[in-house]
């Protein structure tokens, strides 16, 4: 039986981390925010048990200023040199803006946090669908190359716990098709895709 995310945040001694996911669903929620976990937490969450140390959230431009509001009166502070909010014990809670891209020069964009092609319950949280998140994470390796070593590698976790093929690629944008067959073939230790 797989762990739940809240299990292995508690066995990696970073149930803190979890507690702010959970805080800030619980905020976001009650003030009729749409949001989408994304990040390794939402790795975390899919299935592939890592640890991270910070929250991403994806958020729609036009609510900006009121989740900034609501995370504020929360008592969570806001760090404007690295534009992300900070808890007391010092977990970073950082943003992805809808509509803007995945990464540079992709076609990709970040998934709106609504909808059942974007966004599934998963834990209590709203959490960015697994083929919104191999975009994301595929896009912004290919565009950073000090991203591409973690990035691919979650996405190649991925592919082997929920036991993915070449065939899934038809839910990604047809930019990163290529690229996703090739991690699945790099998943399987094989040629084959």
């Amino acid at each position: 039986m797989m762990n739940t995310a809240q299990k292995v945040y508690m066995m990696l001694g970073n149930e803190s981390l979890w507690d702010v996911a959970a805080r800030c669903h619980e905020l976001l929620t009650e003030a009729g925010i749409a949001y989408s976990v994304c990040g390794g937490v939402a790795v975390c969450l899919h299935g592939y048990q890592r640890n991270t140390t910070d929250l991403d959230l994806v958020i729609r431009s036009e609510d900006s200023d009121s989740v900034r509001s609501v995370l504020t009166e929360a008592g969570f502070a806001w760090d404007s040199e690295k534009a992300e909010f900070r808890t007391e014990d010092g977990i970073a809670i950082q943003f992805l803006i809808a509509g803007h891209k995945a990464g540079k020069g992709t076609e990709v964009s970040v998934s709106e946090p609504i909808g059942d092609l974007n966004v599934e319950q998963i834990e209590g949280l709203s959490v960015v669908r697994l083929s919104r998140l191999i975009e994301m994470k595929i896009a912004c390796g290919m565009s950073n190359l000090r991203r591409t070593h973690k990035d691919f590698a979650d996405v190649v976790e991925l592919i082997a716990i929920r036991n993915l093929d070449g065939s899934f690629a038809r839910f990604l944008h047809k930019s990163l098709r290529p690229t996703f067959r090739e991690l699945v073939r790099n998943a399987a230790g094989s040629d084959e895709a």
